[in-house]
């Protein structure tokens, strides 16, 4: 640092010199000059202090500084001669004069010093972001945590008379979820439920980190971590309760965005969804894998018109060409009616390419078999670790597997392995309209309705390869409906903003795939109605209080069939079910 001033700043250097000199030699000086240079030595050693602490000078060069104005002696100033002053007498030898400074002067030396510093720190960058390389200029740092309180309360079973015999065939009354587990044959539904009527409370935590980067004008990328596992694409939830285990952390985006055009976006990599809608079919932790477009096309001022695109993997295989893909397109149009009055709506067509079920014909290959790992078998079953509960399901495994225990697995005795029996191709209609009337509030009409054309029961007799009572009345389920109202703040962004909000949905067994749907409404899957009301409240700019309170049932599809003994039932599909679920959040942003 003393290099530095003698180099960089000499009036400042010298000023500081004489300063310290001054003030470390003030018991020598007069009485009425002592005062005025004991505020100068404070004034100049909180000078230097504050360029210590805004990381300006460092400590070893500040006490380089303080030391050398020690050793300094204090120079020679000849004092103006007054009018009638006389003439100084004298001095000893061993005396040294300190000459008067005066407040201009003072205010002079600070002043000087401080630009003087503070341009050679810009120059030398010891703390300018300007000196910053530009990928670190362009690094964007985000992330949240979210503690939440969730109870899941079942609707207490009831059973018909005479049910305890056999509380699986009861007509009109819940049934156990072994009753669901039991289930072999085509059709099926939700084979995995484990709980029908356990009440339960818990503790989850989701939190997320992400960094997004400029690398360019034109090019971003991004990266973000989340809690949760892979046994579930639509939520990033982890249960606490564990013995004090770590949660794991999942890599939950991974991307490379191209925005050649300002109405142009091109992105690749595992990304946010890139379709407008509502959490009926894209919830809010659902990430999607593949490449996607968007763009924008002014049509007149206020309105414009926006589609997006997309294709992305779904599941790939090294030893088959079965690999399943999903491919959208949406078409839409924004319109600004007023200043106050906003309408959005698109129309979007998905396909969910090949991932019906098709039942096999040859059994699978033993163990031992040197055709055992050099193909996939059974490559259009629906995982277990992705599907939920609602689709209608049939058996993939052969007929020569049934009740056949020399059968290697997975269809020892028939399995089952379970795969979609219907076809998804759905057809997706979502509008929008926010009102500003009641600035800053907002308040928001939402409708999102979904039917799947891919529907088509001769088509899932046909690869299901089975027939039957419940097979031949197998009905058509396929649409989809919500009505959401949003009153409130549209971000909380200040204490004290909030949002409410109330909800009506009905979603039928095969409007959507169930494993890509939310897990607060009804837990998870398809194939129920209910309501939704819930709020926030934001008590710091950063963190705010959520409740939210979901009830739904499952819904009954009319179809009654009369079994081998004489006793009418219904389908598993329409087995009474009723789920509400409070949820109470705690969330922090950054």
């Amino acid at each position: 640092m003393t290099n530095v001033l003698k180099n960089k700043f000499p009036f400042a250097r010298r000023s500081l010199c004489l300063a310290l000199a001054g003030a470390l030699l003030s018991p020598l000086a007069q009485a009425d000059e002592r005062r005025e240079l004991e505020q100068l030595r404070a004034t100049t050693l909180a000078l230097i202090e504050a360029l210590v602490g805004q990381g300006l000078l460092s400590r070893e060069r500040a006490d380089a500084l303080l030391k050398q104005a020690q050793a300094s002696p204090a120079p020679s100033v000849a004092a103006a001669p007054a009018a009638a002053a006389p003439a100084p007498s004298a001095a000893p030898a061993n005396v040294i004069r300190v000459p008067y400074v005066s407040e201009t002067l003072r205010a002079q030396i600070r002043e000087e010093v401080k630009n003087e510093v503070l341009a050679t720190a810009r120059e030398e960058r010891w703390a300018d972001p300007r000196g910053l390389p530009e990928w670190v200029k362009g690094l964007q740092v985000e992330g949240d945590v979210r503690v939440r309180w969730q109870m899941e309360d079942f609707g207490t079973p009831r059973y018909a008379a005479g049910a305890a015999a056999n509380p699986c065939y009861s007509v009109g009354g819940g049934v156990p979820a072994e009753c669901y587990r039991v289930q072999r044959d085509s059709p099926a539904w939700a084979p995995d439920i484990s709980n029908t009527t356990i009440d339960r409370r818990r503790m989850t935590l989701r939190a997320r980190l992400g960094v997004t980067a400029k690398v360019s004008d034109d090019v971003q990328a991004g990266i973000r971590l989340s809690t949760g596992s892979s046994s579930g694409p639509s939520s990033a939830s982890q249960t606490l309760g564990s013995h004090f285990n770590r949660s794991a952390m999942m890599l939950d985006r991974a991307f490379i965005r191209w925005e050649p055009r300002h109405n142009l976006r091109l992105l690749a990599g595992r990304m946010d969804r890139p379709f407008y809608g509502s959490d009926l079919l894209w919830p809010d932790d659902l990430g999607v894998e593949g490449v996607a477009g968007q763009g924008e096309l002014d049509l007149a001022p206020g309105v414009y018109a926006f589609a997006n695109a997309g294709a992305f993997s779904l599941e790939e295989f090294g030893t088959s060409r079965a690999d399943k893909w999903l491919y959208g397109l949406q078409a839409g149009l924004d319109w600004a009616l007023d200043g106050h009055t906003q309408w959005r709506v698109a129309l979007a067509a998905y396909d969910f390419r090949d991932v019906e079920g098709r039942r096999e014909t040859a059994l699978p290959p033993a163990a031992g078999s040197p055709v055992a790992g050099t193909r996939t078998y059974l490559p259009s079953q629906y995982p277990a670790n992705v599907r939920l509960k609602g689709n209608t399901l049939i058996n993939l495994c052969p007929a020569g597997s049934e009740g056949n225990a020399n059968v290697p697995a997975p269809c020892t005795n028939g399995g089952p392995v379970w795969g979609l029996a219907s076809k998804f191709r759905p057809l997706n209609l979502s509008t929008g309209l926010v009102l500003r009337h009641l600035a800053p509030l907002e308040l928001g009409i939402n409708l999102d309705y979904v039917r799947n054309s891919g529907f088509d029961l001769a088509d899932i007799k046909r690869r299901a390869a089975a027939s039957g009572p419940l097979m031949d009345s197998l009905a058509e389920k396929t649409t989809g409906t919500q009505l959401r109202l949003n009153l409130g703040h549209p971000s909380l962004s200040s204490a004290g903003q909030w949002n409410a909000f109330v909800a009506l949905r009905r979603f039928e067994r095969d409007a959507w795939i169930d494993g890509f749907t939310d897990t607060t409404w009804h837990l998870g899957g398809t194939n129920y109605k209910g309501w939704q009301i819930g709020g926030s409240y934001a008590f710091d700019r950063r963190a705010s209080l959520g409740l939210r309170l979901t009830s739904s049932r499952n819904l009954d599809d009319g179809v009654r069939v009369k079994l081998g003994d004489g006793t009418t039932t219904g389908t598993l599909s329409s087995a009474w079910l009723k789920i509400d679920v409070l949820q109470l959040d705690l969330s922090a942003r950054f």
